[in-house]
């Protein structure tokens, strides 16, 4: 397990001119501490002890960080100890890019604010933000964003273009890093379970070049967003290349059940025809990716959590409140990590099943079970 002394000074100095009498005036530089530096220094601290304590991490690759930034730190994402993680094993403070689009929860929020992070609003264009990244870079400050996006279970292991773009504009050289074993293990690291966690620096890339001509410049970087992932992705573990493998090729399907209130009878549905509940599915059964609509959104929708029978009024109500989320405050949320098809999907799902399936319900005296379904087909062949 690697140390990691921290080098950034917490503090800075001013200039003061002393006068001493008749023995004359003097200039000294005197010392002021830096209160964000000195929160970074203790969150670092409490970061490094925290993985060491609490986690079997295995660290490689130390060596390829440069001396002196600026520097964008780009590691894949998955959990809530992702950044956590870098943190505790990077030899400087770095500034860090935060989610901007939501409200995080308490605690949550709380670590973000005191470490100073800039926040970002995904899936919009965000003048003010970007201005922010770009200052930190031109400063020669190192730069943590993940280029996925995001932590949900992502189906295509691709980068969005914002990374590529700021090296390319500022001249930053890119350092690729592996996360591996992260996955839902925040749980497992807070009470005691020490998941094993493998954090990989790779080699350190050239600045992205200036494109030609502006006709060339989309292209361009999407090649070097390619680049960057198809590094980050050998730094990863054979089980995490695995496990977003997996992703990419898995199927869902929305089962929905019918219960009659009064006899536990099962029945079969025979009602008006269902649009496509797949997008819906995959939305359900994707931790990381539904959390936020309860954990954040603070939204009441246990038909969709739970995997049990509930009135058709509990369905109606939960379908109603999640579909106006994401038709208005989160209306971005969808089509930033599932597409603008897939959001559509959903939205109409949605609808169905507040109007549709809730009626039918109701009809026929019945209660709801929603279950989303997921299968492999490489497992099945």
């Amino acid at each position: 397990m690697a140390d990691s002394p921290l080098v950034t000074s917490i503090f800075d100095y001013r200039t003061e001119l002393i006068d001493l009498g008749t023995l004359g005036k003097v200039r000294v530089r005197l010392p002021m501490v830096n209160p964000l530096r000195l929160r970074r220094r203790i969150l670092h601290g409490l970061a490094h002890t925290f993985h060491d304590l609490m986690t079997r991490t295995e660290v490689y690759g130390q060596e390829n960080i440069p001396s002196r930034g600026p520097v964008l730190i780009l590691p894949n994402h998955l959990s809530n100890l992702d950044g956590m993680l870098v943190l505790a094993y990077y030899p400087r403070q770095i500034e860090m890019v935060g989610p901007g689009d939501f409200k995080m929860i308490t605690l949550k929020d709380w670590l973000l604010r005191a470490y100073g992070v800039t926040p970002i609003n995904r899936g919009r264009a965000d003048a003010a933000s970007l201005r922010n990244l770009v200052n930190h870079l031109r400063s020669g400050r190192d730069l943590l964003m993940f280029p996925d996006g995001g932590m949900w279970e992502k189906r295509r292991f691709v980068a969005k273009e914002g990374a590529a773009y700021l090296s390319q504009l500022t001249g930053a050289p890119i350092l690729p890093v592996g996360l591996s074993g992260t996955y839902l293990k925040t749980i497992d690291a807070f009470t005691g379970r020490m998941p094993r966690l493998t954090l990989r620096f790779g080699q350190l890339m050239p600045p992205v070049p200036p494109s030609r001509d502006r006709r060339t410049r989309n292209s361009d970087l999407d090649a070097a967003s390619a680049e960057i992932m198809a590094r980050i992705w050998d730094l990863l573990e054979p089980e995490e290349q695995a496990r977003y493998r997996r992703w990419e090729r898995e199927v869902y399907r929305l089962q929905i059940d019918f219960r009659r209130a009064a006899t536990d009878e099962l029945l079969p549905y025979a009602g008006p025809a269902l649009p496509d509940m797949s997008a819906l599915a995959e939305f359900m059964a994707k931790p990381n990716l539904f959390r936020p609509m309860w954990e954040n959104a603070r939204l009441n929708i246990d038909p969709f959590r739970q995997a049990r029978f509930f009135g058709p009024l509990e369905l109606r109500f939960a379908a109603r409140d999640l579909g106006a989320l994401l038709l208005n405050e989160y209306d971005r949320y969808l089509p930033y990590r599932l597409g603008d098809e897939a959001a559509l999907q959903v939205n109409a799902a949605l609808e169905a099943l507040r109007t549709t399936v809730s009626e039918w319900a109701m009809a026929h005296d019945a209660l709801v079970r929603l279950t989303p379904l997921c299968s492999d087909p490489e497992e099945q062949s």
